[in-house]
Protein backbone atom coordinates (compact mmCIF):
# COMPACT_ATOMS: atom_id res chain seq x y z
CA UNK A 1 0.00 0.00 0.00
CA UNK A 2 1.35 3.42 -0.94
CA UNK A 3 1.60 5.97 1.86
CA UNK A 4 -0.79 8.30 0.03
CA UNK A 5 -3.42 5.55 -0.20
CA UNK A 6 -3.12 4.77 3.49
CA UNK A 7 -3.29 8.41 4.54
CA UNK A 8 -6.42 8.99 2.48
CA UNK A 9 -8.10 5.95 4.03
CA UNK A 10 -7.00 7.14 7.47
CA UNK A 11 -8.52 10.57 6.85
CA UNK A 12 -11.80 9.15 5.53
CA UNK A 13 -12.14 6.55 8.28
CA UNK A 14 -10.78 8.09 11.47
CA UNK A 15 -10.41 11.84 11.05
CA UNK A 16 -13.17 13.36 8.92
CA UNK A 17 -16.08 11.53 10.64
CA UNK A 18 -14.75 11.95 14.18
CA UNK A 19 -12.86 15.22 14.44
CA UNK A 20 -14.09 18.79 14.33
CA UNK A 21 -14.20 20.18 10.77
CA UNK A 22 -11.34 22.62 11.38
CA UNK A 23 -9.12 19.88 12.81
CA UNK A 24 -9.94 17.53 9.94
CA UNK A 25 -9.15 20.29 7.45
CA UNK A 26 -5.75 20.85 9.09
CA UNK A 27 -4.94 17.15 8.85
CA UNK A 28 -6.00 17.06 5.22
CA UNK A 29 -3.77 20.04 4.40
CA UNK A 30 -0.87 18.33 6.16
CA UNK A 31 -1.32 15.23 4.00
CA UNK A 32 -1.63 17.27 0.82
CA UNK A 33 1.57 19.17 1.63
CA UNK A 34 3.70 16.01 1.73
CA UNK A 35 6.21 15.76 -1.15
CA UNK A 36 5.47 13.27 -3.96
CA UNK A 37 8.32 10.93 -3.03
CA UNK A 38 6.81 10.42 0.44
CA UNK A 39 3.31 9.86 -0.94
CA UNK A 40 4.52 7.32 -3.51
CA UNK A 41 6.60 5.39 -0.98
CA UNK A 42 5.29 2.03 0.15
CA UNK A 43 3.97 2.41 3.68
CA UNK A 44 6.06 -0.51 4.94
CA UNK A 45 9.21 1.11 3.52
CA UNK A 46 8.62 4.57 4.93
CA UNK A 47 11.30 5.63 7.41
CA UNK A 48 11.89 8.45 9.85
CA UNK A 49 14.83 9.88 7.95
CA UNK A 50 12.71 10.56 4.87
CA UNK A 51 9.89 12.04 6.97
CA UNK A 52 12.30 14.23 8.93
CA UNK A 53 13.76 15.58 5.69
CA UNK A 54 10.27 16.43 4.38
CA UNK A 55 9.28 18.16 7.62
CA UNK A 56 12.57 20.08 7.81
CA UNK A 57 12.14 21.29 4.23
CA UNK A 58 8.61 22.54 4.98
CA UNK A 59 9.79 24.20 8.20
CA UNK A 60 12.26 26.37 6.31
CA UNK A 61 9.38 28.46 4.96
CA UNK A 62 6.35 27.46 7.01
CA UNK A 63 7.42 26.44 10.54
CA UNK A 64 3.91 26.38 11.98
CA UNK A 65 2.58 24.28 9.10
CA UNK A 66 5.51 21.90 9.58
CA UNK A 67 4.52 21.45 13.21
CA UNK A 68 0.99 20.52 12.13
CA UNK A 69 2.39 18.06 9.59
CA UNK A 70 4.50 16.51 12.35
CA UNK A 71 1.44 16.12 14.59
CA UNK A 72 -0.77 14.69 11.83
CA UNK A 73 1.85 12.15 10.79
CA UNK A 74 2.37 11.05 14.39
CA UNK A 75 -1.36 10.34 14.74
CA UNK A 76 -1.55 8.62 11.36
CA UNK A 77 1.49 6.41 11.84
CA UNK A 78 0.55 5.38 15.37
CA UNK A 79 -2.79 4.24 13.97
CA UNK A 80 -0.98 2.31 11.21
CA UNK A 81 1.03 0.56 13.92
CA UNK A 82 -2.12 -0.23 15.94
CA UNK A 83 -3.69 -1.70 12.79
CA UNK A 84 -0.58 -3.88 12.25
CA UNK A 85 0.06 -2.25 8.87
CA UNK A 86 3.61 -1.43 10.02
CA UNK A 87 5.77 -3.02 12.70
CA UNK A 88 6.62 0.34 14.25
CA UNK A 89 5.77 3.98 13.65
CA UNK A 90 8.21 5.59 11.19
CA UNK A 91 7.67 8.81 13.16
CA UNK A 92 9.54 7.36 16.13
CA UNK A 93 12.64 9.49 16.50
CA UNK A 94 11.43 12.27 14.20
CA UNK A 95 11.94 15.62 15.89
CA UNK A 96 9.31 18.34 16.02
CA UNK A 97 10.35 21.52 14.18
CA UNK A 98 10.77 24.62 16.30
CA UNK A 99 8.48 27.59 15.98
CA UNK A 100 8.44 30.49 18.40
CA UNK A 101 5.66 33.06 18.40
CA UNK A 102 8.23 35.51 19.76
CA UNK A 103 9.59 35.69 16.24
CA UNK A 104 6.18 36.42 14.76
CA UNK A 105 6.02 39.90 13.29
CA UNK A 106 3.87 42.20 15.39
CA UNK A 107 2.71 45.79 15.44
CA UNK A 108 4.27 47.86 18.20
CA UNK A 109 2.38 49.99 20.68
CA UNK A 110 3.31 52.99 18.52
CA UNK A 111 2.11 51.31 15.30
CA UNK A 112 -1.25 50.00 16.56
CA UNK A 113 -3.01 53.40 16.50
CA UNK A 114 -1.99 53.94 12.86
CA UNK A 115 -3.25 50.46 11.98
CA UNK A 116 -6.61 50.99 13.69
CA UNK A 117 -7.04 54.37 12.02
CA UNK A 118 -6.52 52.80 8.59
CA UNK A 119 -8.61 49.71 9.41
CA UNK A 120 -11.61 51.92 10.18
CA UNK A 121 -12.02 52.43 6.42
CA UNK A 122 -12.19 48.74 5.41
CA UNK A 123 -15.34 46.57 5.43
CA UNK A 124 -13.96 44.18 8.07
CA UNK A 125 -13.37 46.99 10.56
CA UNK A 126 -15.34 45.59 13.56
CA UNK A 127 -13.54 42.24 13.44
CA UNK A 128 -10.09 43.76 12.95
CA UNK A 129 -10.86 46.08 15.85
CA UNK A 130 -11.60 43.27 18.32
CA UNK A 131 -8.68 41.17 17.10
CA UNK A 132 -6.23 44.03 17.63
CA UNK A 133 -7.65 45.19 20.98
CA UNK A 134 -9.00 41.97 22.57
CA UNK A 135 -6.54 39.40 21.21
CA UNK A 136 -9.11 37.22 19.46
CA UNK A 137 -8.14 34.40 17.14
CA UNK A 138 -9.38 34.71 13.56
CA UNK A 139 -12.05 32.03 13.96
CA UNK A 140 -13.26 33.56 17.21
CA UNK A 141 -13.69 36.96 15.53
CA UNK A 142 -15.53 35.43 12.58
CA UNK A 143 -17.84 33.61 15.01
CA UNK A 144 -18.86 36.71 16.97
CA UNK A 145 -22.58 37.46 17.17
CA UNK A 146 -24.22 40.58 18.53
CA UNK A 147 -25.64 38.44 21.33
CA UNK A 148 -22.07 38.05 22.58
CA UNK A 149 -21.84 41.78 23.30
CA UNK A 150 -23.17 42.84 26.69
CA UNK A 151 -23.53 46.58 26.22
CA UNK A 152 -24.54 47.26 29.81
CA UNK A 153 -21.64 45.32 31.36
CA UNK A 154 -19.21 46.29 28.63
CA UNK A 155 -18.09 42.73 27.92
CA UNK A 156 -17.61 40.38 25.00
CA UNK A 157 -18.34 36.64 25.35
CA UNK A 158 -16.20 34.25 23.28
CA UNK A 159 -18.25 31.06 22.90
CA UNK A 160 -17.65 29.70 19.38
CA UNK A 161 -15.51 29.94 16.29
CA UNK A 162 -16.32 30.03 12.60
CA UNK A 163 -14.40 29.21 9.46
CA UNK A 164 -14.50 27.78 5.97
CA UNK A 165 -14.70 24.01 5.65
CA UNK A 166 -13.92 22.49 2.27
CA UNK A 167 -17.15 21.61 0.44
CA UNK A 168 -19.37 22.94 3.23
CA UNK A 169 -18.84 26.71 3.19
CA UNK A 170 -18.68 28.73 6.39
CA UNK A 171 -19.28 26.56 9.45
CA UNK A 172 -19.58 27.28 13.17
CA UNK A 173 -17.66 25.01 15.54
CA UNK A 174 -16.71 24.64 19.18
CA UNK A 175 -13.76 26.62 20.47
CA UNK A 176 -10.21 25.33 20.33
CA UNK A 177 -10.10 24.35 24.03
CA UNK A 178 -12.27 24.72 27.12
CA UNK A 179 -10.04 27.61 28.22
CA UNK A 180 -10.87 29.44 24.99
CA UNK A 181 -14.38 30.16 26.30
CA UNK A 182 -14.07 33.47 28.11
CA UNK A 183 -15.72 36.81 28.80
CA UNK A 184 -13.57 39.83 27.99
CA UNK A 185 -13.99 43.41 29.16
CA UNK A 186 -14.39 45.88 26.32
CA UNK A 187 -12.51 49.15 26.58
CA UNK A 188 -14.87 52.10 26.38
CA UNK A 189 -13.60 53.34 22.98
CA UNK A 190 -13.85 49.82 21.54
CA UNK A 191 -17.45 49.42 22.73
CA UNK A 192 -18.35 52.82 21.28
CA UNK A 193 -16.79 51.94 17.92
CA UNK A 194 -18.76 48.68 17.78
CA UNK A 195 -21.97 50.47 18.69
CA UNK A 196 -21.38 53.15 16.04
CA UNK A 197 -20.65 50.53 13.38
CA UNK A 198 -23.80 48.60 14.32
CA UNK A 199 -25.93 51.73 14.19
CA UNK A 200 -24.65 52.53 10.72
CA UNK A 201 -25.72 49.22 9.16
CA UNK A 202 -28.82 49.23 6.97
CA UNK A 203 -29.37 45.50 7.51
CA UNK A 204 -28.17 43.61 10.56
CA UNK A 205 -27.63 39.86 10.83
CA UNK A 206 -26.90 37.87 13.95
CA UNK A 207 -23.19 38.10 13.12
CA UNK A 208 -21.11 41.10 14.08
CA UNK A 209 -19.87 40.74 10.51
CA UNK A 210 -20.82 37.94 8.13
CA UNK A 211 -17.66 37.62 6.08
CA UNK A 212 -15.04 35.06 5.03
CA UNK A 213 -11.46 34.42 6.16
CA UNK A 214 -10.25 35.47 2.72
CA UNK A 215 -12.05 38.82 2.80
CA UNK A 216 -10.86 39.44 6.35
CA UNK A 217 -7.27 38.81 5.30
CA UNK A 218 -7.59 41.12 2.28
CA UNK A 219 -9.00 43.92 4.39
CA UNK A 220 -6.23 43.45 6.96
CA UNK A 221 -3.59 43.68 4.22
CA UNK A 222 -5.27 46.80 2.82
CA UNK A 223 -5.20 48.47 6.24
CA UNK A 224 -1.50 47.70 6.67
CA UNK A 225 -0.73 49.11 3.23
CA UNK A 226 -2.79 52.25 3.81
CA UNK A 227 -0.98 52.87 7.10
CA UNK A 228 2.44 52.20 5.56
CA UNK A 229 3.12 49.40 8.02
CA UNK A 230 5.15 46.19 7.50
CA UNK A 231 3.46 42.85 6.84
CA UNK A 232 1.89 41.27 9.91
CA UNK A 233 -0.37 38.23 9.72
CA UNK A 234 -3.90 38.28 11.10
CA UNK A 235 -2.69 36.10 13.98
CA UNK A 236 0.05 38.68 14.47
CA UNK A 237 -2.66 41.10 15.63
CA UNK A 238 -3.31 38.79 18.57
CA UNK A 239 0.39 38.75 19.42
CA UNK A 240 0.55 42.52 18.98
CA UNK A 241 -2.19 43.06 21.56
CA UNK A 242 -0.66 40.60 24.04
CA UNK A 243 2.86 42.00 23.67
CA UNK A 244 1.59 45.56 24.15
CA UNK A 245 -0.27 44.46 27.28
CA UNK A 246 2.80 42.68 28.68
CA UNK A 247 5.02 45.66 27.96
CA UNK A 248 2.69 47.95 29.88
CA UNK A 249 2.65 45.69 32.93
CA UNK A 250 -0.22 43.22 32.50
CA UNK A 251 0.37 40.12 34.68
CA UNK A 252 1.01 36.91 32.75
CA UNK A 253 -1.84 35.15 34.57
CA UNK A 254 -4.23 37.86 33.39
CA UNK A 255 -2.97 37.50 29.83
CA UNK A 256 -3.55 33.76 29.99
CA UNK A 257 -7.24 34.33 30.67
CA UNK A 258 -7.61 37.09 28.08
CA UNK A 259 -5.99 35.00 25.35
CA UNK A 260 -7.80 31.80 26.28
CA UNK A 261 -4.62 29.76 26.72
CA UNK A 262 -5.05 26.39 28.41
CA UNK A 263 -1.78 26.65 30.35
CA UNK A 264 0.11 29.37 32.18
CA UNK A 265 3.38 28.00 30.80
CA UNK A 266 2.32 28.67 27.22
CA UNK A 267 1.53 32.31 27.96
CA UNK A 268 4.69 32.77 30.02
CA UNK A 269 6.87 31.22 27.32
CA UNK A 270 5.41 33.61 24.76
CA UNK A 271 5.25 36.87 26.66
CA UNK A 272 7.23 36.82 29.92
CA UNK A 273 10.21 38.41 28.15
CA UNK A 274 8.05 41.43 27.34
CA UNK A 275 6.95 42.25 30.89
CA UNK A 276 8.40 45.64 31.79
CA UNK A 277 10.71 45.78 34.83
CA UNK A 278 8.34 48.12 36.69
CA UNK A 279 5.77 45.32 36.77
CA UNK A 280 8.02 43.49 39.23
CA UNK A 281 7.84 46.42 41.67
CA UNK A 282 5.22 44.85 44.00
CA UNK A 283 7.22 41.61 44.14
CA UNK A 284 10.40 43.47 45.07
CA UNK A 285 8.54 45.49 47.71
CA UNK A 286 7.22 42.29 49.29
CA UNK A 287 10.67 40.72 49.36
CA UNK A 288 12.09 43.84 50.97
CA UNK A 289 9.49 43.66 53.75
CA UNK A 290 10.22 39.97 54.30
CA UNK A 291 13.93 40.68 54.65
CA UNK A 292 13.20 43.22 57.38
CA UNK A 293 11.37 40.70 59.54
Amino acid sequence: MHTEEYLQLWLDTYIIPRRRPNTAACYRRAVEALPPDVKRCELAELNGLRLQAAINHQAERYPRAAQLTYTALHVAMNKAKALHLVAFSPMDGVEKPEHSARKTAILTVEQLPAYLSAARSVPSWPLLLVMATCGLRRGEALGLTWAAVNWQAGTLAITQQRGRVAGRGMQTAALKTRASARVLPLAGPVARELAAWRAGQAVLTRWVLDTTPERLARDHAAALEAAGLPHVTLHGLRHSMATAAAETGAPIKLLQGVLGHSSYKLTADLYADHVRPAAYGPVLDTMARVMQV
